[in-house]
């Protein structure tokens, strides 16, 4: 099942190249969109928002919150 968060912080072309590559050392295959601002991960990627929060700190001031679906 895939999951999508949505994440805040993310204003630009470098935020969401920063988002990509803490997202993609969590997730290999994770995507990151500005607009929406969204990461998704990859099937089969099991992650909370607390360790992908804790992965994000280091790049930046971005949360991710999980989307209802």
């Amino acid at each position: 099942m895939t999951q999508v968060f949505e994440v805040s912080g993310m204003h630009c072309g470098g935020c969401a190249s920063r988002v990509q590559r803490a997202a993609t050392v969590l997730a290999p295959g994770a995507t990151v969109t500005l607009d929406p601002p969204r990461l998704t991960l990859p099937d089969g990627a099991k992650l909370d928002a607390e360790a992908i929060n804790k992965a994000l700190a280091e790049f930046g001031d971005y949360r991710a919150k999980p989307l209802a679906g």
